[in-house]
């Protein structure tokens, strides 16, 4: 068994909600990582920019420093969190209680010092007078600004979340509402109400997919009524023969003399054996009309000449009709056999029944252009021009035909060229008449 057909079929609406809900959250991660970025620049800025007035005020003198080195205490009681020390030529460097390189190694400017575990901002400056101001803060703050940041911009769109599940969920459920809407209507239909869905008020997103559906119903209204008017034409054809057949059985019942029951036996057989020929090409028919996908196989052309003259040959005796083979390529085909020898059988049957007594029939079977030709020739007198477009209807027989055929052998091989991508050509020449099936490879 098929694993897939015991899956259950997935949930579209899920499918979005999830999917949206997903992209909401990567974005908002990237705005999170964004919004880090951006506030650690921000943050580094405002430090740099802090250090450096600090700097500016002691060096004019507007800021006094009651110490060489001071401290402050970091709030979360962590050590240290800023240091200002000034160190004067020839005077000690930075105490050696301060977690930070001594001066004299560091160089004028903005630098970042990792020093016992910690990372410090430092912003060295040499005064007026030639003093060396070190003003120091810790990183944390800086991190801490920007981390603040991006949690702000994440937090918010995480904790809607939920909310944003419900909501997609709904919205999703309410744009779906039409499918449902359709799938309930369609559930309704049958073979009498079957008609085309509306598009009144259907999403142009959805507007392919009912056209498609329109267009199947539209085959399938087709077929239908083709079945239809084939079961009526079916009946009113067979209605006749049937009652001619019952009434020579009534009469062989009453028929006393030994000569007589046998003439009216024979013509008894005779109708049997055409409403047989009638109810077999009508059963030919429904099946080209109902061909499921073609089985393909390997086959010579020898093969499917000799199977398609052979139901004809009784016939063509008794008409002494000349039944031949022409030309028949050697080689062998991939191809629908059955499909192609129903559509060969019926053009030979078709020529032998309505060419004159004593006349020649021709058939062959080449390969051509990417098609299988198959073409019949008789030597008969050939169809009326005006009456070549109808020949391939259902029952139709031209008028003032001698033979007692049904009506049925070109409209066969016409409905198998449709559905096997070929085509039936028929024509009238010098010599005959050519009934010509191009079957696609």
């Amino acid at each position: 068994m098929d694993g897939r057909q015991g899956r259950k079929p997935r949930s579209l609406t899920r499918q979005l909600t999830w999917s949206i809900i997903g992209i909401i959250v990567v974005f908002a991660l990237m705005g999170g990582a964004l919004s880090f970025a951006g506030g650690y620049r921000e943050a580094s800025r405002l430090q740099d920019n802090h250090l450096y007035d600090i700097g500016v005020l002691i060096n004019s003198g507007k800021l006094m420093l009651t110490a060489p080195t001071v401290t402050w205490p970091d709030a979360h009681g962590n050590g240290m969190s800023m240091i200002i020390s000034r160190v004067s030529p020839g005077a000690p460097g930075t105490p050696i209680d301060v977690p930070l390189p001594r001066i004299e190694t560091l160089a004028d400017g903005f630098q970042n010092v990792d020093f016992e575990g910690r990372r410090w901002r430092v912003n060295v400056q040499t005064l007026q007078g030639g003093d060396r101001l070190l003003v120091a803060e810790r990183a944390t703050m800086r991190d801490e600004i920007a981390h603040d940041g991006s949690l702000r911009t994440l937090l918010p769109m995480l904790a809607l979340t939920p909310l944003l599940l419900i909501v997609i969920a709904l919205i999703t459920r309410g744009a779906l509402a039409p499918v449902r809407r359709l799938a309930a209507i369609v559930d309704e239909q049958d073979e009498v109400t079957l008609g085309a869905l509306s598009e009144v008020g259907i999403p142009k997103e959805l507007l392919p997919f009912i056209r498609s559906i329109n267009r199947l119903i539209d085959r399938l209204k087709d077929a239908m009524a083709q079945q239809r008017r084939f079961i009526a034409d079916a009946a009113h054809e067979l209605r006749s023969p049937l009652a001619a057949l019952t009434l020579q059985a009534e009469s062989l019942t009453a028929a006393t003399d030994p000569e007589d029951a046998r003439g009216r036996l024979t013509a008894l057989q005779a109708a049997v054996h055409r409403t047989a020929r009638l109810v077999e090409q009508l059963l030919a028919l429904a099946r080209s009309q109902h061909l499921a996908a073609p089985v393909r196989s390997q086959v010579s052309l020898h093969k499917l000449a000799a199977d398609a003259i052979q139901d004809a040959v009784n016939v063509a005796n008794a008409k002494n009709v000349d039944l031949g083979l022409k030309q028949v390529d050697d080689i062998q085909v991939d191809i629908d056999a059955s499909a192609v020898t129903i559509a060969l059988r019926n053009l030979v049957d078709n020529a032998v029944r309505y060419v004159p007594a004593g006349g020649k029939v021709d058939v062959a079977l080449v390969n051509r252009e990417g098609y299988l030709v198959c073409s019949v020739k008789d030597s008969g007198r050939g169809v009326p021009d005006d009456q070549l477009v109808r020949v391939t209807e259902r029952f139709y027989r031209v008028p003032g035909t001698a033979s007692s055929g049904s009506g049925l052998g070109l409209s066969i091989v016409s409905e198998i060229a449709r559905r096997n991508g070929g085509r039936l050509e028929l024509q009238n020449a010098s010599d005959g008449f050519h009934a010509t099936y191009y079957h696609l490879l």
